[in-house]
């Protein structure tokens, strides 16, 4: 379901677009640090959504539980179901950019920031185009 790559895809911030590519070290540091389960905490669309995506963006925050471990991610919510793989493109410090991977193969560009136990992130790619937070769990 494309729905929760996009969800999972709004995890970044417009700074991190300028991310430099990382050494297999700091990227192998950047899997480390994203590894676990994270809760979707927040997300506020750059563009209202109808009413049938806010009411499926409403279901998720709080409950959407997106799991990263060794190059593979999940995301489950109320409405939400999928799996696929990942990779992290850039690194800077605190700022990554990932790649996600649906079952189809398509990919999916964000770049997020860690805070604490938060990934800040933004996408621009509609409908889901945004910001928001996860927070590890």
């Amino acid at each position: 379901m494309v729905l929760g790559s996009w969800l999972l895809a709004a995890p970044v911030l417009a700074g991190c677009a300028a991310a430099a590519s990382g050494s297999t070290n700091s990227v192998a540091t950047a899997n480390q640090r994203l590894a676990g389960s994270w809760r979707l905490q927040s997300f506020g669309p750059e563009v209202s959504l109808d009413l049938p995506l806010q009411a499926v963006l409403a279901a998720e925050v709080g409950q959407l539980i997106v799991s990263f471990n060794q190059g593979q991610y999940t995301a489950v919510g109320p409405g939400v179901n999928v799996a696929g793989r990942y990779d992290v493109t850039g690194i800077d410090g605190d700022l990554l950019q990932v790649t996600l991977y649906d079952a189809q193969g398509i990919g999916y560009h964000f770049a997020a920031q860690f805070a604490g136990n938060l990934l800040h992130f933004h996408i621009d790619d509609k409908p889901w185009a945004g910001v928001g937070a996860l927070e590890h769990t």
